[in-house]
């Protein structure tokens, strides 16, 4: 065995260990929080007719519970994660987009808003997962010895962290439009349904807004070993606050609060 590739297999090792806490973490989150919700799911959304928020939250829910047990095996063979990241978010992108849609009263400019920065930001996310396929790793001998290596190269990460951006870009989008249908409607929504959507929305936001911030600078700044550490951590989270959103909007307590949608507003 030749020193440099002794060298890998030590830097692989040391790797290991906290990208194995991380993934452990996020998949307590995920199926702790689902077994949790189980009921709710069941009472809230198995029962009555089909609908596209609906169909999405299925997708959500399930693509995510299911999904994530082959990641088990990025552990020990090749799993392309970046793959079901890209999903997952798109998934979550249109029930956000549904979201949106509905706190503007059902105004197709929304819809067209936030389907162009969509298919720009899935344009470069699909851009930077076949430049990060096609690129290589560190060192792809260490694959014959360990499995799989879960290091990322310098260049991987930066396309890496271009993908997160526009995933990011479009919570922003989200999020400002959010904001805006609040200031406009500040008088009318105390103690409303529309309150809770902005509540939920302005959480989501902050949370994950924190979670992508931190997992693109693990793909510029820290060192290949390392880089990607918190993705897993960052799709449970954002398809768990999701669920939380989708499954409250359907909260009978809450459905029976006065809902004061901003007709009168439709127009923007």
């Amino acid at each position: 065995m030749s020193a440099a590739l002794a060298a890998d297999l030590q830097s692989v090792a040391e790797a290991s260990y906290p990208n194995r806490v991380v993934q452990t973490v996020a998949f307590v989150v995920l199926y702790y929080d689902f077994l949790l919700t189980f009921p709710l799911e069941v009472e809230r959304y198995w029962a009555g007719g089909r609908s596209w928020a609906s169909c999405c939250f299925f997708a959500n829910r399930y693509m995510a519970v299911l999904g994530h047990l082959p990641v088990v095996y990025e552990f020990f063979g090749t799993m392309p994660e970046e793959i079901l990241a890209a999903v997952t978010q798109l998934v979550v992108g249109a029930l956000l987009m549904l979201r949106t849609y509905a706190l503007y009263n059902r105004n197709r400019r929304v819809v067209y808003v936030l389907s162009t920065i969509c298919a720009v930001g899935g344009a470069v996310s699909a851009w930077a997962i076949l430049s990060v396929r096609g690129s290589s790793n560190p060192s792809p001998n260490v694959s014959l010895w360990v499995g799989c290596d879960l290091r990322i190269s310098q260049k991987q990460g930066y396309y890496l962290a271009a993908a997160w951006s526009s995933i990011l870009a479009f919570d922003t989008a989200v999020f400002v439009l959010t904001l805006w249908q609040a200031l406009h409607v500040r008088p009318t929504w105390s103690h409303s349904l529309f309150h809770i959507l902005l509540r939920d929305g302005t959480i989501y936001f902050g949370v994950l807004a924190i979670c992508y911030l931190s997992n693109i600078s693990t793909y510029v700044f820290v060192q290949p070993k390392h880089k990607g550490i918190l993705t897993t951590l960052t799709i449970v989270l954002s398809t768990t606050l999701v669920t939380r959103m989708m499954l409250n909007i359907r909260n009978p307590e809450l459905l029976e609060l006065p809902h004061r949608w901003p007709s009168e507003h439709s127009d923007i």
